[in-house]
């Protein structure tokens, strides 16, 4: 069966419209990143007409065919491009003069062009476009996304092809090569169909994605802190003491007469103190090391790789700065202080590591609290 490049151009059309349509729904229900979805919503329609406009470029004025056709092809991919900018966090608006100017230069000058220039010219725009698009997929908060290599992919493909005609079309004479010229269209939009197909799915998916991987997080998130919440810190912890890794240190942390700050000062001062313990918490351990709320005022620190001696400097040290952190806060409780507990992980599970250093906390408290004790000094 032949198939003839208008049937192609009715094709990737109605594809255009699908994925438009798809993208605006998916707008309705997905309020972070509605606007997003409606500028490739807008993009989709945009490529539509664009692709409406070339199938009958030899039935139209000049100004329509071989014009306003590109523009709207340009527009709808550099819209894609935006909106993908946007989820990456690096949204920059295109300077508007430059951007008007080149459109009606395109405008003045496109449709006069010897036909094979005409679609090198185009062709090059589209490709510089793709490759943007793929700058902009590079962004490093988009790594965590499993579709976007295929979004990546895409682009690269759609690009190539866009830069291989601006390549072979100025070599091409538009009569004697016409059925060259011909077949290559054929190919370029059937790829267009696919493209119209695949990149709409991809950005799709790494919208939902994303959205997912937002769901997941707050999952293993203590709201209030930012730090890892019980569940999280567990499964982290568990992961890093598995078999073979080496031994490290747990740091169990309750933060003395808390309730005597909520019933003094309020449930707000309160949580101010919480977050307080965390950001010194997060600012004196390691890099490497596992923070998490375990609930109300308990919190716990797991630093792989380190012994005893190490483990205990550290604890101190956030008892310290805790101390002069709060003494320093100019509204709320100045004399908040918290006690510590130490354990080793060595040749125990998590379970059991928790409980020597929940032993050791315990002794910490009876001892007169503001204090670090490790498992070690049970044994006097």
């Amino acid at each position: 069966m032949q198939v003839d490049l208008f049937t192609i151009y009715v094709l990737c059309g109605a594809v255009l419209c699908v994925a438009s349509a798809l993208a605006f729904g998916e707008s309705l229900f997905n309020e972070r990143r509605k606007g997003v979805l409606r500028v490739w919503a807008l993009a989709y329609l945009l490529l539509f007409f664009g692709t409406v406009l070339v199938s009958w470029r030899e039935s139209i004025p000049a100004i329509l065919g071989s014009g306003l056709s590109n523009l709207c092809l340009f527009a709808g991919y550099g819209l894609m491009v935006s909106g993908i900018s946007k989820i990456g966090g690096r949204s920059v608006a295109p300077p508007a003069l430059p951007v008007v100017g080149g459109a009606l230069l395109w405008l003045w000058v496109g449709p006069n062009l010897p036909l094979p220039i005409w679609h090198a010219m185009a062709s090059l725009v589209i490709a510089t476009i793709q490759f943007a698009g793929i700058t902009a997929l590079l962004a490093p908060s988009l790594a965590p996304l499993r579709s976007r290599p295929l979004a990546i992919a895409i682009f690269a493909i759609h690009g190539a092809l866009y830069m291989s005609r601006v390549i072979a079309m100025p070599m091409l004479d538009s009569q004697a090569d016409a059925a060259f010229i011909q077949l290559f269209a054929l190919i370029t939009m059937g790829e267009g169909v696919l493209y119209a197909v695949a990149a709409p799915i991809a950005l799709l998916a790494m919208v939902r994605e994303e959205g997912e991987n937002r769901l997941l997080a707050a999952s293993q998130t203590d709201f209030l802190t930012g730090l890892a919440n019980r569940r999280s810190f567990t499964r982290q912890v568990n992961a890093a003491t598995e078999a073979g890794a080496p031994a490290g240190i747990m740091l169990l942390c309750d933060l003395d007469h808390f309730k005597a700050v909520n019933d003094t000062y309020g449930h707000q001062t309160g949580d101010e103190v919480l977050r307080l313990f965390a950001r010194v918490a997060e600012s004196e351990m390691k890099s490497a090391a596992i923070i998490g709320r375990l609930g109300g005022e308990e919190f716990a620190a797991f630093i792989p790789a380190c012994d005893m001696r190490e483990g205990h400097n550290m604890a101190d040290r956030l008892r310290q700065r805790f101390h002069q952190a709060a003494a320093a806060a100019k509204n709320g409780p100045t004399t908040v202080t918290v006690s510590i507990g130490v354990a080793s992980s060595m040749e125990r599970s998590y379970e059991a590591t928790m409980a020597a250093a929940d032993r050791a906390l315990y002794l910490a408290k009876r001892l007169g609290r503001n204090r670090v004790e490790q498992e070690t000094a049970l044994a006097a």
